[in-house]
């Protein structure tokens, strides 16, 4: 059986994460490891994380919050010194995968025969547009990118690829990783489970939440930044189809709309200078 370390990053969510590592340490196919990655939190995290005593779950505790991609970032880097995995499951806190989300994975992977990036969320590219491909004679497709979250990927990706970037804060991680490890020659793989494997809360991301400006931000600016890497004719046309509708969207829908623009605006703005990390507190809009 090829080892798995699952790699989770919390920040502020206490109760969220108790679900979260129940699930984990719950699979049909537990974790040879777990690594539990603290973004800052103060309320509780990190006393709760330090009570607990068992041996395949280990911490990193951060001083300030550096976001999803570099928490993974953090987790993935102690992974490969202290576990050398065959795989890597990465997690956000906010998703409660189904007991036999690893067992089905790690299956399909094996189906597959192939290293790559094996995920539940995946995309692929029409005119800058990202679209969920329709499931085929089989149980896979290779896509543009899946999301990392819930993704399982193989030791030989990190490898050759890297881990997933820490500079973009949030937003667009799992977009840029998927791009980079197609380019090192690996595919990235949307799987179709026959019935659903995770239930995601998605916190932050509803129409009426003012966090949706500064995650419009961070889309904005950090799409400026993959495309200025991985430059082509095609992806600027995607790129200026896709933000001009979210722009145009923004200022005619919705709450908020101005400050939306405005953001968005100042995100192209920030991607062109090629500022990166965290520049934009979301508790500001809380």
């Amino acid at each position: 059986m090829p080892s798995v370390t699952a790699i989770i990053v919390t920040y502020n969510r206490l109760n969220i994460l108790k679900q979260n590592l129940t699930c984990v340490l719950g699979q049909n196919i537990v974790p040879n490891n777990v690594i539990i990655v603290d973004n800052g939190s103060n309320d509780g995290t990190v006393e709760f994380l330090e009570s607990l005593k068992l041996e395949n779950v280990s911490n990193i505790f951060l001083q300030n919050n550096i976001g999803f991609g570099g928490g993974l970032a953090e987790g993935m880097n102690k992974a490969i010194v202290d576990f050398d995995p065959d795989y890597f499951w990465l997690l956000d806190d906010d998703s409660f995968p189904e007991n036999d989300l690893l067992e089905y994975l790690l299956n399909q992977s094996q189906i597959i025969g192939m290293d790559g990036v094996f995920g539940l969320s995946g995309y692929i590219h029409s005119n800058g547009i990202p679209k969920r491909p329709n499931k085929g004679v089989t149980n896979f497709t290779e896509v543009d990118f899946v999301l990392v979250d819930n993704a399982l990927i193989s030791k030989n990706v990190v490898k050759k690829a890297g881990v997933v970037s820490g500079e973009f804060f949030m937003m667009c991680e799992d977009y840029e990783f998927s791009l980079r490890a197609r380019e090192n020659g690996f595919p990235v793989f949307l799987l179709f489970p026959s019935e659903p494997l995770v239930k995601r809360m998605h916190l932050g991301s509803q129409s009426s939440s003012r966090t949706l400006i500064w995650r419009g931000y961070y889309h904005t600016r950090n799409h400026i930044l993959i495309l200025k890497k991985y430059y082509s004719t095609k992806k600027l046309l995607g790129y200026i189809n896709r933000h001009s509708k979210i722009i145009l969207h923004a200022l005619i829908f919705g709450p908020y709309r101005f400050e939306k623009v405005k953001f968005r605006l100042l995100g192209i703005k920030d991607g062109l200078l090629d500022v990166k990390g965290k520049t934009l507190d979301p508790k500001r809009f809380n």
